[in-house]
């Protein structure tokens, strides 16, 4: 499955949709120092500037052909950090506007949409909507990457378009699976175990500990890091206690936290400031979005699909 990555920040969606078996063909950046960390990771792959001038013939002349585009749109209009004007009005996650033209343009089988929680009652209804007139059917989740492997609590919303539509019955985000009281226990032994220990820790190797700020002079200690942000370069949320004392998040840290290589950015000639605003996204959750449409593709190629719920019939259903 070949990917067009958009809005491409560091390149989190193409790394994780690439250990999900599938190949990157294209990205589109607007910020140049991003684009130095596209051209070192993935050499000879094509690089799109603006996406507001960036149209399907010319991916079409120029031989990109893809069966999924995928994107983070700008989230400050949306955030509830931000700029609050929503997803219409806001100049910046407005941007959302171009990324449907370019789904519309070129028809890919797929298409990923990735932002902030707040999406969900400040834009959410307008992308559905908006992928409904163009013939696109749509699921969308919730994922937090605390539990997916890496100590960082970020919730972001991910919505999967397909368009050739979701038969009824199909459950892509195993949303059955993940209602399971089993699962729930998990999660919840997860939360449990990350009580930090500071003796314990030096035991282990691993004496490591997140306090988050609670107000402007108060912090508390946590078992996980507070999402990292783009703004972290001139404030911070997290402070990190380990054998050489206190300190902000590292670069390094950064991207563990996030499921990058630690040394993604070497020879990438960026700025302080460059280094903390790239964060993307988490790579082991858009691995597991990755193998689910993988999954998905398989079984609908194959006729294998089999539903996992029924449509519910009475409103007490929809309850239940």
């Amino acid at each position: 499955m070949k990917v067009f990555d958009i809005f491409s920040g560091s390149g989190g969606y193409s790394l994780g949709f690439e250990q999900s078996g599938m190949e990157t063909v294209a990205f589109c950046e607007y910020e140049e120092y991003a684009k130095r960390v596209l051209k070192k990771n993935w050499q000879g792959v094509p690089i799109y500037g603006d996406v507001t001038t960036v149209t399907g013939e010319d991916l079409k002349r120029d031989g990109v052909d893809f069966d999924l585009i995928c994107g983070g749109f700008p989230c400050q209009d949306i955030s509830i950090a931000g700029k609050n004007k929503g997803i219409i009005e806001g100049e910046r996650s407005g941007l959302w506007r171009e990324f449907r033209r370019l789904i519309d343009e070129t028809k890919p089988k797929y298409a990923v949409i990735e932002n902030v929680s707040a999406l969900l009652s400040r834009g959410l209804n307008v992308i559905l909507q908006d992928l409904a007139e163009i013939g696109y059917d749509a699921t969308w989740t919730m994922c937090d990457s605390q539990y997916f492997g890496v100590p960082q609590r970020r919730r972001r919303v991910y919505i999967l378009a397909v368009r050739d539509g979701i038969p009824e019955g199909a459950d892509i985000f195993g949303f059955v699976e993940r209602s399971d009281k089993a699962i729930k226990s998990k999660t919840l032994h997860i939360q449990e175990s990350r009580p930090w220990n500071f003796e314990q820790g030096c035991k282990d190797g691993y004496p490591f500990a997140f306090f988050t700020r609670q107000r402007s002079d108060q912090f508390g200690e946590k078992g996980v890091a507070s999402t990292i942000l783009k703004r972290d370069y001139k404030d911070f949320t997290d402070l990190v206690l380990d054998s050489g004392g206190l300190r902000k998040l590292a670069v390094n840290e950064r991207l563990a936290l996030q499921g990058y290589p630690t040394d993604f950015f070497d020879g990438c000639d960026l700025s302080n400031m460059q280094l903390y605003m790239l964060n993307g996204m988490t790579v082991p959750v858009v691995k597991w979005l990755g193998d689910r449409i993988m999954n998905f593709d398989r079984q609908v190629t194959d006729g294998t699909l089999v539903p996992q719920y029924e449509k519910p019939t009475t409103l007490e259903d929809f309850f239940i």
